[in-house]
Order: C-alpha cells, then sequence, then structure tokens
C-alpha cells in the first residue's frame, strides 16, 4: 500500500525548442519511469504551461514519502549515473529550478489541468483562505540544487509556498499563476 507523501519535488524547465519531441519522448518513457523505481517516490505527475507563463514551460511534481529520499542511495545513483539518453538530454535542457518541500496538503492528483502560483512566506495568511487550493507545500530554501546543472541553466523562482489549484479551461488565473495541463507517463 502507498504511503501518503509528506515531501514534494517540484521541478520546473524548459527545453532546446529542436529537441522537444525527443524530450517529451524520453521524459514519459524513461525518466520518469526510473524516478518512480526509487523507493520512497511514490507518484509523479507532468504537466506543460498552457500558452506564455511566468513559469518555465514544463512542471514535474514528485510525492515523496519524505524529503530523505532525495539522499538514498538509490535516488543518488540516479543522479551520478545516468542513463545514455539523459546524458544526451541533460544539456538540451533550460530554466531549470528544482524545489523540495514540505507537502501540506495534496488534493489535485486527478486535475488535467492545475493553476500553480508560488507565494512569498506572508500571504500565509491569503493561503488559508484558498479553498481551491488542492497542493500546497512549503518550499526548503536550504535544499542543494542539482549537482549536475552547468552554468546558465538554472533559473530560480521566487517563493516559499508553492500552491496547485484545479483550474477548468479558460482565463489565466489571476496572482501571477501559471496555468498547466497534464501529460502522460509513460506515454
Amino acid at each position: 500500500m502507498t504511503e501518503r507523501a509528506a515531501g514534494l519535488l517540484v521541478l520546473w524547465n524548459d527545453v532546446d525548442p529542436a529537441r522537444e519531441a525527443e524530450y517529451e519522448d524520453w521524459h514519459a518513457n524513461e525518466h520518469v519511469p526510473e524516478r518512480l523505481t526509487v523507493p520512497g517516490i511514490e507518484w509523479a505527475r507532468r504537466y506543460a504551461q498552457h500558452g506564455v507563463g511566468p513559469m518555465p514551460r514544463y512542471m514535474t511534481l514528485y510525492g515523496l514519502r519524505h524529503r530523505a529520499v532525495l539522499d538514498s542511495q538509490a535516488y543518488r545513483r540516479l543522479l551520478q549515473e545516468p542513463t545514455l539518453a539523459s546524458r544526451r538530454m541533460r544539456p538540451a535542457l533550460r530554466n531549470i529550478c528544482r524545489w523540495v518541500c514540505d507537502l501540506l496538503e495534496d488534493r489535485s492528483g486527478e486535475a488535467n489541468s492545475v493553476a500553480v502560483r508560488t507565494l512569498p512566506l506572508h500571504e500565509l495568511t491569503w493561503l488559508s483562505q484558498v479553498e481551491e487550493a488542492r497542493t500546497v507545500a512549503r518550499r526548503d530554501p536550504a535544499a542543494s540544487d542539482l549537482p549536475w546543472l552547468a552554468g546558465g541553466q538554472g533559473r530560480s523562482i521566487e517563493g516559499e509556498w508553492f500552491v496547485c489549484e484545479a483550474h477548468e479551461d479558460g482565463a489565466l488565473p489571476d496572482r501571477g499563476a501559471g496555468l498547466f495541463r497534464r501529460l502522460p507517463v509513460l506515454g
């Protein structure tokens, strides 16, 4: 039986447009399924942003039994010993941002379209009033970045809170949210 996730790994990225089809195949059929073999990574969700928004085009969420999963030998091995396809794809990735979070609420698992926003710490009062919030996580700003990032590949996304709301297709939500649609894993 799967345990409730207590941690959340959020990854945003863009990809070289000339390699987008290769990225989609690799990410859905190799990369994400490979991460799901790590004990303690409970689930994964892939998304692509609708149109242009404040965040990179792609977002991947991983539910972690606990944040220490990212320090496990199994996870570290995937980072240090990438597959051939992963080694080929890494240089094509752009605007990579990695958030390691404590997961406080997760009810957006089945949503096909989500509005995502990151908020500063002082907006906690606003956050508690949002009934639509389906996934709420608090970032650990001291968490390490990916060890293989080359100069110019990273991007900073400001905020302490990650909020994801189920969203019907339509107008972009207010407050600087990005609108993402769900992508398949093992597509």
